[in-house]
């Protein structure tokens, strides 16, 4: 966020904070790289926000990262716009970066998660009035589509020249009052308290004070800003509104895909940590034995939810990268069930494909079970198994494939494994496409063959058209469907050379002459 140059630095390392008791979290971007935020919730940071979207064009790089580990390591997570009535000084365009922000960060701002921010520091043209309905404008759409309050996030001048509206009235405030320097220690119990020119009409009830620019904290290289949180923990879990349990409901869009790499999210049902893939999923049954070792986790899962964590397990841990799925039984009481079920729209017309990895290297063992099933009603009520595998011992990674017709916007793919032996069952390399998904498209009579190599790489590789007559660019989405960075091959050229994606999962739509050819999944393992 704000960036000035300062007279005199110094350095306050966040974890000092904690021992005052004071709630202390901090605001990220791509500017900070890749984060260990392990190391940051060790350090003492309670909550964070991370930058999201900035106009209607920008996508921060690492806010997927940022908001899928960050709460996993068990801090609070946000989301912020960076705000640009500067050059999109209407209302309606106030709206449309309100909904720019949504198309990236809606499936994380939940209940009991830090509420979404709106950025507003840029100098604008606007009068005052004009500025204040600009920024309710925008705060009026997100809350409209995520049934949560927006906070605003400014500078004391702006706060202070907006006292004739109505906005204190309606969202908190967050305010940037660092004086170019990290030296001062936020005391202890009570927050720093900005002046009372720099909350205007907000005095004397500001929520969050951005106090340092300079900050360092372990997990994340350099300075970074510090924030701190104008009252207890049970006051920022009620600001938060974490009345238990919280327990959402996302539905993927489709196609889908996940290879299991990514740090597996809370349950926001149970809240247990790393308990599902991404949000689209959840736990439906597990816990059915004494020692509840009868859960879905990644394969290289060390939480409470198992016992005996080694034990059981397969090689390789992947099919096609470093981590799968894993129902975990062992030891192994009888007929003990977990299940994971997948939420995801699946309204488009067509026959669906749905393709995984499968492994149990046990022969033999009764009973033993696995099925896929479908619900169409979203989880009330479940068809016959679509595929079921007995006591065939699976020895290696084997790919199962079904298909189905529906087109249900609230299906739910169950996958459930019933278990008494000593080996864990194993799933990888999950895609549902539709059935018609072919990487060679035929273009007014002519067919282009798209390529990709290496893949899966390390972040870097070329995506290459047989035919350079053409202009070809490439879209890059994330496994959940939010957009990368678009890339587009030199005149006369081409091959696109992508670098610098993180380890994960990603689909090219690959166009040639601005038609859309094919779409290829590409792996990024580190």
């Amino acid at each position: 966020m704000k960036k000035k140059l300062l007279s005199a630095i110094a350095f306050v390392v966040i974890g000092f904070y904690t021992k005052a008791q004071s709630i202390i979290g901090i605001d990220v971007s791509s500017y900070q790289g890749t984060i260990n935020w392990t190391q940051v919730k060790a350090a003492g940071v309670t909550f964070a926000w991370a930058k999201a979207t900035e106009g209607l064009t920008v996508t921060d790089a690492q806010y997927a990262n940022n908001a899928v580990n960050g709460v996993a390591a068990g801090v609070y997570m946000g989301a912020y716009h960076f705000a640009h009535p500067d050059t999109h000084t209407t209302t309606a365009q106030a709206i449309a970066e309100a909904n720019y922000f949504l198309s990236v960060a809606q499936p994380y701002i939940i209940s009991c998660e830090m509420p979404p921010v709106l950025d507003y520091e840029v100098s604008s043209s606007l009068s005052w009035p004009a500025q204040a309905a600009w920024i309710q404008s925008w705060m009026n759409t997100v809350k409209t589509a995520t049934g949560i309050t927006p906070i605003l996030y400014t500078d004391g001048s702006i706060a202070n020249s907006l006292a004739s509206s109505s906005l204190a009235s309606y969202c908190k405030l967050w305010i940037a009052t660092d004086n170019g320097s990290a030296t001062t220690i936020p005391p202890s119990p009570l927050p720093p308290t900005p002046s009372a020119y720099d909350q205007g009409l907000w005095n004397p009830n500001w929520s969050f004070n951005q106090y340092s620019w300079t900050t360092t904290v372990s997990g994340i290289s350099g300075q970074i800003d510090a924030d701190i949180f104008n009252g207890t923990l049970t006051d920022l879990t009620n600001l938060m509104v974490c009345t238990p349990p919280v327990c959402h409901t996302y539905y993927a869009s489709f196609p889908y895909s996940n290879s299991f790499e990514n740090t597996w999210v809370t349950d926001s049902c149970a809240n247990i940590a790393q308990r599902l893939p991404d949000i689209y999923w959840k736990s439906s049954i597990g816990g059915t034995t004494p020692n509840g070792d009868d859960y879905w986790h990644r394969e290289d899962y060390t939480g409470s939810d198992w016992t005996s964590v080694t034990t059981g397990s397969y090689t390789p841990a992947g099919s096609v990268g470093n981590h799968s799925a894993r129902f975990h039984n062992d030891p192994p009481p009888a007929g003990s069930t977990g299940a994971l079920d997948l939420y995801i729209n699946l309204s488009a017309s067509g026959t669906k494909n749905v393709q995984f990895d499968y492994m149990h290297n046990e022969a033999s063992v009764s009973p033993f079970t696995f099925d896929v099933l479908l619900s169409t009603d979203g989880g009330n009520t479940f068809s016959a198994p679509l595929l079921t595998i007995t006591s065939a011992q699976v020895s290696s990674w084997t790919t199962q494939t079904f298909t189905t017709n529906a087109t249900s916007a609230t299906s739910v793919f169950r996958f459930i494994a019933t278990d008494k032996g000593s080996h864990d069952v194993g799933i990888d390399n999950l895609s549902i496409t539709a059935g018609s998904t072919t990487d060679i498209a035929n273009i007014t009579g002519n067919a282009y063959q798209v390529t990709v190599y290496p893949n899966p790489n390390t972040g870097e590789f070329i995506i290459a058209v047989n035919d350079a007559s053409k202009k070809v660019s490439v879209d890059v989405y994330n496994n959940i469907g939010q957009f990368i960075k678009h890339e587009e091959a030199k005149t006369g050229e081409n091959t696109i050379h992508i670098t610098d994606l993180s380890e994960g999962v990603y689909f090219a739509n690959v166009f040639v002459d601005g038609i859309k050819t094919g779409t290829q999944k590409i792996l990024v393992i580190k």
